[in-house]
């Protein structure tokens, strides 16, 4: 029995993954750049962030599925899922109180799903 993940797709997802969280460093960086030339408001701030989150999911979806030869939606998918679950660990890692079931963790969620799915077809 053929296994779905094998070691090149692991070590591919894994740079896909790198490199999508390089660019939601480079993308946070601009932000808060912006954040201390402007002064932008919290909600100006929140929408960025989801802009980053949806830019590098669909990213990740994009550089994970072009390797797969069929049903790139879903390796799309799978790298938006562990995307947010980087998110998840690192957050949880920071904030003692941070929530895995709460609103903004399943809309975060769900834009990462989303975001990756997009990029996956796209690729």
């Amino acid at each position: 029995m053929k296994s779905i993940f094998s070691t090149e797709k692991l070590v591919a997802l894994m740079k896909c993954i790198a490199a999508s969280y390089l660019i939601t460093g480079v993308l946070l960086l601009a932000v808060a750049g912006l954040l201390y030339k402007f002064s932008l408001s919290e909600a100006i701030v929140e929408i960025c962030i989801i802009v980053i989150y949806c830019i590098s999911s669909l990213l990740a979806g994009l550089f994970f599925s072009k390797s797969a030869q069929s049903r790139r939606f879903l390796w799309g998918m799978a790298a938006g899922a562990l995307y947010f679950l980087i998110i998840c660990a690192i957050s949880a890692a920071v904030e003692p109180d941070f929530k895995l079931i709460s609103n903004s963790s399943i809309t975060t969620l769900f834009i990462c799903l989303g975001s990756g799915m997009l990029g996956g077809m796209l690729g």
